[in-house]
């Protein structure tokens, strides 16, 4: 038997990098330490801001100094586990204690405030999530030593201390949630909660490659009245003489990064009346540490100013295929038709070129349908303390899946493509 730690990391940077994409992949560029490393130390994702970092690690102490401290087989530590770093690390759990709930995409606001109808507070929460980033992904990391039976059971033991964190009298937390659960985990998620956790269903729009040449091979595929759509909505731009050009994350220059930043905290302003939930030191730190997965669209008129910016990720999702990752986009000017252009015609255009097969262009937006992406089926999973309110948003989220499965189908008959398609 395994003596096992579990201590809680205050920061992403005491955790070891190596360690956490050992377990967390490095496919998928937001699961990366540099990913959330660069959020955190931007002061994007902190405590100031209603992201408390609390990551939670597994660590073998077997045979170790450490092991001397304590009889039980398992512990839950007090310290950080930055003093554990030296062991090995088994399991990893990224989470946050959240004052609010802005900045997740799986939207809870009516929990809450059902909550303070009745008196009772709902924050502090637990949420495993990416913050500010809803993409589906691996929620748990597990060490690839591990075999398929210790697997289940260090998952088992995870998803316990999540429901003891929920009973802690010192700070009780009134639920956990785990956002956009990738599909090579939700059975692991339901088995290791002892299936008392309840999953909720909501969906995203991705368009998939289905090996076209071009742009105009996609067109094809399309009925008329929608291929004329497109073809009237990207020709509204043409008088402007943009220039449209990808730039790979190592040739980004400064002043691109600078224009780019400044792009998105305008239409942030324009749209929210703040600057975006992203500082510019979070761009800073990406363009060094995530280069390689970072590709910038510039757009430009026709006297090579910079007008807008998109900026895209590349990665893979857990069944093997290769991905773009529409993330952030920013305008100073305001033209009709643009950011369809910079966000999605330009996306498709870029993976039909290098051969991506999903295009996730971010969350929501059903607009998207009409312009080729097709709805995805995503799953959360979450646990409320507060009994009577479990049994009652148990109900809730049946309830909202089977409008989703319809509100889905529903998506997916008006889309573009001809039928055989």
């Amino acid at each position: 038997m395994r003596q096992l730690i579990l201590a809680f990391a205050s920061a992403a940077q005491s955790i070891d990098a190596n360690s956490w994409d050992r377990l967390m992949g490095k496919d998928n560029p937001f699961c990366q330490h540099a990913y959330f490393l660069s959020l955190e130390q931007s002061l994007s994702a902190c405590a100031a801001t209603g992201w408390r970092p609390h990551h939670l690690c597994v660590y073998d102490a077997t045979g170790s100094e450490f092991a001397q401290e304590f009889e039980a087989d398992i512990i839950i530590s007090p310290k950080d586990a930055a003093d554990y770093m030296a062991l090995p690390l088994l399991a990893l759990m990224p989470l946050y204690q959240k004052s609010h709930s802005y900045g997740e995409y799986v939207f809870d606001w009516a929990w809450a405030q059902a909550y303070e109808r009745h008196g009772l507070e709902y924050y502090p929460k637990l949420l495993n999530a990416i913050p500010f980033t809803p993409v589906q992904g691996r929620r748990l990391g597990l060490s690839p030593t591990l075999l398929a039976e210790e697997a289940q059971q260090l998952s088992r033991v995870v998803f316990t201390c999540l429901n003891e964190q929920l009973a802690n009298a010192d700070a009780p937390m009134s639920s956990w949630h785990s956002l956009f659960v990738s599909s090579s985990q939700q059975a692991l998620f339901a088995e290791a909660s002892n299936h008392t956790a309840l999953r909720r269903l909501s969906t995203q729009f991705h368009w998939h490659n289905r090996g076209y040449k071009d742009f105009e091979a996609f067109l094809a595929v399309l009925t008329s009245r929608k291929r004329k759509n497109i073809l009237k909505e990207r020709a509204q731009l043409q008088p402007y003489g943009l220039q449209y050009q990808f730039v790979a994350g190592a040739d980004i220059s400064s002043q691109q990064w600078q224009h780019f930043i400044e792009c998105y905290q305008l239409t942030y302003l324009k749209r929210s009346g703040h600057r975006g939930y992203l500082t510019p030191t979070f761009f800073n730190m990406i363009a060094e540490r995530l280069a390689e997965q970072i590709v910038l669209l510039v757009v430009s008129d026709a006297k090579g100013q910079m007008l807008a910016g998109a900026l895209y990720f590349t990665g893979r999702n857990e069944q093997g295929q290769t991905c773009l990752f529409g993330r952030y986009w920013g305008s100073i000017v305001e033209l009709e038709g643009l950011h369809f252009e910079a966000c999605y015609y330009q996306g498709i255009e870029y993976c039909i070129a290098h051969g991506i097969d999903v295009f996730d262009a971010g969350a929501q937006g059903e607009h998207k349908v009409l312009r080729g992406f097709e709805p995805v089926a995503l799953y959360s999973y979450h646990n409320i303390a507060h009994p009577d309110f479990k049994r009652a948003i148990a109900q809730f989220t049946e309830e909202e899946a089977a409008q989703m499965q319809v509100y889905m189908q529903q998506m997916c008959e008006v889309l573009p493509y001809k039928k055989g398609q």
